[in-house]
């Protein structure tokens, strides 16, 4: 008795040590039934307002996904850290996230000093990071294997935007105002880059500092110029001011700017009558009578009941959907490198708020494709905005 029982407790070691070799071997943040994913946003610094929608539009995402069997069998579980929008926290959370979590990959990671602080190290443990809230070009210049970003680079918009100028406008002088900062520095080259496809340069280049309220001088070099359109490049109360010096000093000119200046609200607080005219790219759907926008109402209130999405939100949303479309794609056995690979299968693909995502080994932009926006009125009501064209795609 004593021999077959020490032979039944062997045969038992066996199997318990061979399962658990299955179990270290598996997938971080996979299991039978799960698939847990993370990101760093700011749910109580100075951009909690930013954070705390975005992550709600992933939930809802998520929640609705979940509640019809989740992807490929698997649940989707999103793990939220605050970083208060400070990068030595986002490092933190990162970390946390990737070793002691074990997350399966980085979705919704939000905030410029907090992405750009932590791109070396989520490269070095070659954990995916889809989505992040930042304009920043290094996000897909040069293209990382490990990154996904989706909101168009201040590079790629650059290139759209003079595209549009030209192609769509029909603007022979073009002038650049630019902020002294990254949006301002790679907006600028995007412009230039595109220009240069049509054997063009800027008539006129200005720069101003991110913290400045007079630009007399500026303007009055573009007035000798003499430019059709003007592509202010900067953050949004300084753009704002910039609208209201040209204005006062009489620049007769097409103004056009980045979609971080795209608010409806705050624009026309800020720069009153001399907003009106000026024209801003979108990337995120503007919610109509459609299908696609009623469908996210729908998944969005069910989650928040009666409470209207945000523009974060959409992003959030975005930001979940394209990574559940790129688990899809990896099949019932999804591992990291799977995911990288199914993600780089994107083309020009649609989801219910994603439009004409884009992958491959050597695009890492995303979206190559926005609209245009027109600013009609002083303040903010109803018919404030106009969509003035469809969707304007960059060739990648």
């Amino acid at each position: 008795m004593r021999r077959h029982w020490k032979l039944a407790l062997a045969s038992l070691m066996v199997v318990l040590l061979g399962t658990a070799g299955l179990v270290t071997a598996a997938e971080p943040g996979v299991t039978a039934n799960q698939v847990l994913i993370g990101a760093f946003q700011d749910q109580s610094g100075p951009a909690a307002v930013v954070g705390i929608n975005m992550r709600k539009g992933m939930e809802a995402y998520l929640n609705w996904i979940n509640s019809r069997g989740g992807v490929n069998g698997r649940k989707i579980k999103l793990i939220v850290e605050d970083d208060g929008f400070q990068p030595s926290r986002s490092i933190a959370a990162t970390k946390k996230l990737i070793e002691q979590d074990k997350v399966f990959a980085l979705v919704g990671t939000l905030g410029t000093p907090g992405v750009q602080a932590t791109i070396d190290y989520i490269q070095s443990k070659k954990v995916p990071s889809i989505y992040h809230g930042s304009g920043i070009s290094e996000l897909a210049f040069p293209p990382k294997k490990y990154f996904f970003p989706v909101q168009p680079n201040f590079i790629s918009e650059g290139r759209i935007i003079a595209q549009y100028v030209v192609q769509g406008l029909g603007c022979k002088r073009i002038a650049v105002a630019c902020e002294q900062t990254d949006i301002g520095s790679e907006g600028l080259r995007g412009v230039k880059e595109q220009l240069a496809a049509y054997k063009m340069e800027p008539v006129e280049v200005v720069n101003f500092g991110a913290a400045d309220v007079d630009f007399s001088s500026q303007v009055l070099k573009l007035i000798k110029a003499r430019p059709d359109a003007v592509i202010i490049y900067s953050t949004l109360k300084p753009c704002a001011g910039f609208l209201k010096q040209a204005d006062v000093m009489g620049l007769d000119a097409q103004f056009l700017t980045t979609y971080v200046n795209a608010d409806p609200i705050q624009m026309p607080a800020l720069a009153g009558e001399a907003c009106v005219g000026l024209i801003a790219p979108g990337w995120v759907p503007v919610l109509g009578n459609d299908e696609d926008s009623i469908r996210y109402l729908e998944i969005y209130q069910a989650t928040y009941p009666g409470e209207m999405p945000s523009a974060f939100a959409s992003a959030g949303f975005i930001a979940a959907e394209v990574f559940c479309e790129g688990l899809k794609r990896c099949g019932a056995n999804p591992t990291r490198e799977g995911l990288v690979a199914a993600m780089e299968t994107f083309k020009d693909w649609n989801g219910i708020m994603a439009k004409g995502i884009t992958y491959t080994s050597e695009w890492r932009s995303g979206k190559a494709s926005m609209y245009f926006m027109k600013f009609a009125k002083p303040r903010f009501e109803e018919g404030s905005i106009e969509v003035i064209s469809g969707w304007v795609k960059l060739k990648v």
